[in-house]
C-alpha cells in the first residue's frame, strides 16, 4: 500500500564498500547497490523516484475514478529483446532452448498466463493483473541484418564478481572489458548472461536491472527522455535462464530471476520498499498502493507471514508477488498497480522502446459516436457528433481511405455537431476514427460510404 510517501533517505543511503555489501550478502538481486549508484551520480534520485510513484499512483486513481470505463482495452506493449551471452567455458554457452523458454516464463508472467496463478490466495486474485507488457526475440540487429536475438561472445573473464559477499562490476557491459556492449537502449531491452559468482562462493548476486534514470544527462525531475545509457538493461546469472537449468540453484528452478529483474528494469521496487529490519522496515514503502506493507524480504512463502500490522485494510506480506524474494515455488502475480506503474514508465521515461499496438475494441461506455447521413448523396458533408457524459470533452476524428491514408484529422469537443468535409471527396468507402486528445485511447473506428 501507499502508507508512506516519505521514504526515508538514509534508509538507502549506504556507502559502498565492503562493509556494506556485507548488507546485501543475502540478496540475490543488486537492486540496492544500483539505487546507491544513482544516488552517488544524483543525490536527489531517491527524491525525483519517489514523486515518479506518487504521479503514477495518482494517474492510477484519477482513472479508477473517472465514470467513464473500457468495456475492452487491447493495447498492449511489445519490447524487443537481445539475449548477450558472454561465456568462458561450454557451461556458461547457454544452450539457445533455455533461452526459448525463458521468453516463455517472462512472457506468461507478464500477460497473466502461467499456471501457477493456483498460488495467488484468494484475498489478492481480484488484484492479480496482465500487465499488457510483452517481449519479443530481436529479428533485426542495429544494422537492420536478420538475427536470432542472442548474441554469443568468448571471454577470458572467468567471473564478473568481485568478491565472495555478492559485490559485482557492470564489465560485462563494454566489449573492452571482456564483456559485449549494449544495443542501442532506446530500442532493445539488453540482457547480458554471464557467471556471476565468486569462486567458492556461497551466496552470489543472481541478477540485477538498471532503474529508470534518464542517464546520463538527466537532472533528477525532468527526467522525460529515453534511457540512454550504455549500461542500460538487467544482467542475469547463467544458470538462472530457462527453466530447471542444471546449473540452476534449488531456489531458481523456475526462472523468476529474470522477471523479478525486469519489473526493477520497468520502474519496480521491492514489495517491502527495500528498507528492512526490525526498526524500520514498516515505515518505508514501495511505493504501490495495492501491496501489502512488509517489514522485509520474504525468501519463502511457507509460513505466510504478516509482519506489518495496517490501521488501514491490513493485509499479509504477499509473497506470491514477483518483487518479494520468496520466487520460485511462490510467485505468481504483478498487481494491478505495478502493472499501471510499468506501462507509465514505458509512456513517460522509456518511451522508443515498446511497440504499441491496439485494436479497435477499446470503446468506452457512455460515449457514443454518430455519424449521419451515412452513406452520403449528391456532395453532401457528413454530420459527427459525440455523446459523452461530460462536456467539452476533447476528440480528434480522423478520415481515412481505403489504403490508409490519412485525409484530414480535426479537434472536436463531445455534445457538439461538427461537420466532416466530405462533400469533395470521391465516392468510395473510408473510416472515420475517434480517439480521446489527451491519452490517445481509440474510442470509435466506423466505415463512411459516399455515393
Amino acid at each position: 500500500m501507499f502508507k508512506k510517501l516519505l521514504f526515508v533517505l538514509s534508509l538507502l543511503t549506504f556507502s559502498v564498500s565492503i562493509g556494506i555489501a556485507q548488507t546485501i550478502e543475502n540478496d540475490f538481486c543488486g537492486h540496492r547497490f544500483e539505487i546507491e549508484k544513482n544516488i552517488q551520480k544524483n543525490p536527489n534520485y531517491l527524491q525525483w523516484q519517489n514523486s515518479l510513484f506518487q504521479e503514477a499512483m495518482q494517474k492510477f486513481q484519477e482513472i479508477e475514478s473517472s465514470k467513464r470505463k473500457i468495456n475492452s482495452d487491447t493495447e498492449y506493449y511489445e519490447i524487443k529483446v537481445v539475449f548477450h551471452v558472454l561465456y568462458n567455458n561450454t557451461e556458461q554457452n547457454i544452450n539457445e532452448a533455455f533461452i526459448q523458454d525463458q521468453m516463455l516464463v517472462l512472457n506468461n508472467a507478464f500477460r497473466k498466463k502461467n499456471g501457477d496463478t493456483t498460488r495467488i490466495r484468494d484475498i489478492f486474485k481480484a488484484i492479480a493483473a496482465d500487465t499488457r507488457i510483452q517481449f519479443v526475440l530481436a529479428d533485426k540487429d542495429p544494422q537492420g541484418n536478420p538475427t536470432n536475438g542472442i548474441t554469443r561472445t568468448p571471454t577470458s573473464r572467468t567471473t564478473f564478481s568481485i568478491n565472495r559477499i555478492g559485490q559485482y562490476s557492470t564489465d560485462m557491459k563494454y566489449t573492452s572489458r571482456g564483456g559485449r556492449n549494449a544495443w542501442d537502449p532506446t530500442k532493445y531491452l539488453n540482457i547480458w548472461v554471464c557467471n556471476m559468482r565468486f569462486p567458492d562462493q556461497i551466496s552470489m548476486t543472481l541478477g540485477f536491472a538498471t532503474p529508470p534514470t534518464n542517464a546520463p544527462n538527466w537532472d533528477g525531475f525532468n527526467a522525460t527522455k529515453d534511457t540512454t545509457d550504455p549500461e542500460t538493461g538487467v544482467v542475469c546469472h547463467f544458470s538462472t535462464i530457462g527453466r530447471n537449468h542444471p546449473q540452476a540453484i534449488n531456489a531458481n528452478v523456475e526462472a523468476k530471476t529474470l522477471v523479478h529483474e525486469v519489473g526493477h528494469f520497468l520502474g519496480l521496487r521491492h514489495t517491502w520498499g527495500d528498507g528492512g529490519g526490525t526498526a524500520q522496515g514498516c515505515n518505508v514503502d514501495d511505493g504501490i498502493m495495492d501491496t501489502p506493507n512488509s517489514r522485509d524480504r520474504n525468501y519463502s512463502c511457507n509460513n505466510r507471514p504478516n509482519t506489518c500490522n495496517d490501521a488501514i485494510d491490513d493485509k499479509p506480506d504477499m509473497t506470491e508477488n514477483y518483487m518479494d524474494y520468496a520466487l520460485d515455488n511462490c510467485s505468481a502475480m504483478f498487481t494491478a498497480q505495478q502493472a499501471f506503474m510499468m506501462r507509465f514508465v514505458l509512456n513517460k521515461l522509456r518511451t522508443g522502446l515498446p511497440f504499441r499496438k491496439i485494436n479497435f475494441d477499446t470503446i468506452p461506455d457512455f460515449v457514443k459516436v454518430i455519424l449521419y447521413p451515412n452513406p452520403t448523396f449528391n456532395n453532401q458533408n457528413t454530420n459527427i457528433l459525440i455523446e459523452s457524459p461530460n462536456n467539452n470533452e476533447d476528440f480528434i476524428a480522423s478520415m481515412i481511405d481505403m489504403n490508409g491514408k490519412q485525409i484530414f484529422e480535426l479537434n472536436l469537443l463531445s455534445n457538439s455537431k461538427s461537420n466532416l468535409p466530405t462533400a469533395v471527396l470521391a465516392n468510395g468507402i473510408y473510416f472515420i476514427l475517434v480517439r480521446e486528445k489527451e491519452s490517445g485511447k481509440i474510442i470509435s473506428k466506423q466505415k463512411l460510404l459516399i455515393n
